[in-house]
C-alpha cells in the first residue's frame, strides 16, 4: 500500500531484523512478513493464539485500536530499540493502493518496521507526566460501550491525544481498515506519543511571563 510504504520511507531507509523466533504454525518460513510477524507477536503487540496468526484476515477498527494502544505503550516503555542487522527497505508485491484493506500480515510489517524509527526519535521517558500540548486536536469524547473489548484501548489513545475526533478508531467495530486509515492512525499515535514524552513550554499549565514583560510590569 503506497500510503503505508510512504510512512515507512519517511521513518527511515533501513530496518532491523529481530532475532527472536516464534512458533507460528500458519506463517511459512519463507513468507515476506515472517520476520515482522515474529517481532510483533513476541512483543505482545499482535496475537497468534495457539501459534495461528491468520495473516490474511482483514484488520478491523477494533483490532487496530487494541494493537495500536499496545504498540504505543511498548514504545513509551522503551521496549523497542535499534538492533539486529540492517537490510534495505524494499517494495513488496503485497502492497497496493491506499484504499485497499489491510491484512494482519501488512499490519505486522508496518508495526515492526516503523516502531524502531519511532523509538529512535522519541524522547526518553522520564516517568513524569507532562501537560498535553494545545497544538494537537482536543481530547475527543469516547462513545463506544464500556463492554466493547477495545474500550480501554480507545480511551487510552483518546486521552493521550493519539486518536483525534476524526479517527476511525473512535467508532471501533468490525469494519475493516484501509491503508490510508492505517497511515493516518499511525501518524496520530506518533504525534500524541511524542507530545506525551516531551516537556515543552506549550505543554505546561502555567508559564511565567518573559523577562521583558516582568520588567515592564514593575514600572
Amino acid at each position: 500500500m503506497k500510503s503505508i510504504l510512504g510512512l515507512a520511507l519517511i521513518a527511515g531507509a533501513l530496518v532491523f531484523r529481530p532475532a527472536t523466533a516464534q512458533n507460528l504454525k500458519d506463517v511459512p518460513a519463507g513468507h515476506w512478513a515472517r520476520a515482522e510477524v515474529e517481532d510483533v507477536v513476541s512483543r505482545g503487540v499482535l496475537t497468534a493464539p495457539d501459534g495461528k496468526f491468520g495473516g490474511a484476515q482483514r484488520v478491523t477498527r477494533r483490532e487496530l485500536a487494541i494493537s495500536l494502544a499496545k504498540l504505543a505503550k511498548s514504545l513509551e516503555k522503551g521496549a523497542w530499540t535499534r538492533m539486529g542487522a540492517a537490510v534495505p527497505l524494499k517494495h513488496n508485491a503485497d502492497q497496493g493502493s491506499a484504499e485497499k484493506l489491510v491484512t494482519r500480515y501488512q499490519l505486522a510489517w508496518v508495526f515492526s518496521r516503523i516502531a524502531r524509527y519511532v523509538a529512535a526519535g522519541l524522547p526518553k521517558s522520564t516517568g513524569k507526566t507532562y501537560f498535553l500540548s494545545v497544538q494537537l486536536p482536543p481530547i475527543p469524547k469516547v462513545t463506544i460501550p464500556k463492554t466493547d473489548p477495545s474500550y480501554e484501548s480507545i480511551v487510552y489513545l483518546a486521552n493521550s491525544k493519539m486518536a483525534p475526533g476524526s479517527s476511525p478508531l473512535l467508532r471501533a467495530g468490525n469494519d475493516p481498515i484501509s491503508g490510508k486509515q492505517l497511515a493516518e492512525c499511525m501518524a496520530s499515535m506518533v504525534a500524541g506519543l511524542n507530545d506525551r514524552l516531551t516537556d515543552e513550554p506549550q505543554n505546561r499549565e502555567e508559564i511565567s511571563p518573559p523577562p521583558n514583560r516582568r520588567q515592564s510590569d514593575k514600572r
